[in-house]
């Protein structure tokens, strides 16, 4: 195969994964967001009745201090991502074109 057909496979492929699951994500996260919520309205509530205790502040200690880690992911995802070249461009804009398409 050559350069450009190999290029149009790729920009083909990655719009429309991009573009799949731009409409999953949007579908999906309406749903997720929408059990988050009342769960932790649950648990809030059940916490102010006194049914379950919960140390809110020992949640969170795991979290400080980890900004290292978290920088050093971000640094490899966008690594990653600039790799992909051509695909993860087209992947990109078909997720943003699908999300753009289908606002609620």
């Amino acid at each position: 195969m050559d350069i450009p057909s190999l290029l149009a496979e790729n920009i083909t492929q990655g719009f429309f994964i991009g573009f799949l699951v731009g409409l999953v994500v949007k579908l999906a996260s309406k749903g997720v967001r929408n059990l988050l919520i009342i769960q932790f309205i649950l648990i809030k509530f059940l916490e102010s009745r006194n049914f379950l205790i919960i140390d809110w502040h020992r949640l969170t200690n795991g979290l400080i201090g980890k900004e290292e880690v978290v920088v050093g992911q971000a640094q490899e995802l966008l690594d990653t991502l600039a790799e992909m070249g051509v695909f993860g461009a087209a992947l990109a804009g078909g997720f943003i074109l699908a999300q753009r398409l289908f606002k609620s």
